[in-house]
C-alpha cells in the first residue's frame, strides 16, 4: 500500500469479510447490526514506525479499542455487539 494510509479489512453480522486498501487516517464506517452480531476490525499501517488505532463503538459506547505501533504496526479488535 501506500506510505502513510492503512490497510483495512472488517467483517460484522454474517456478511463475508471486506477490505479496504489504501484507506487515510480517520476512516468510519457505520452498521446496522443486531445485538448479538459478531464484529472483526483490523487496520495495518502502510509505514515504518506507525501508530495504529481501532475502535468499535455501539452507538456512543465503546465496546472494544486496541493500539499498536511499530514498523508496519497492525491493530485487531473482535467481539460482540452487546
Amino acid at each position: 500500500g501506500k506510505p502513510g494510509s492503512f490497510n483495512i479489512t472488517y467483517k460484522y453480522g454474517k456478511d463475508l469479510p471486506l477490505q479496504q486498501p489504501d484507506v487515510r487516517s480517520g476512516w468510519k464506517q457505520t452498521f446496522i447490526s443486531d445485538q448479538d452480531d459478531y464484529f472483526y476490525l483490523s487496520a495495518q499501517a502502510n509505514a515504518k514506525d506507525a501508530r495504529v488505532t481501532v475502535k468499535v463503538y455501539r452507538g456512543s459506547k465503546l465496546l472494544n479499542k486496541r493500539t499498536v505501533t511499530g514498523d508496519f504496526a497492525r491493530a485487531t479488535v473482535s467481539g460482540q455487539m452487546q
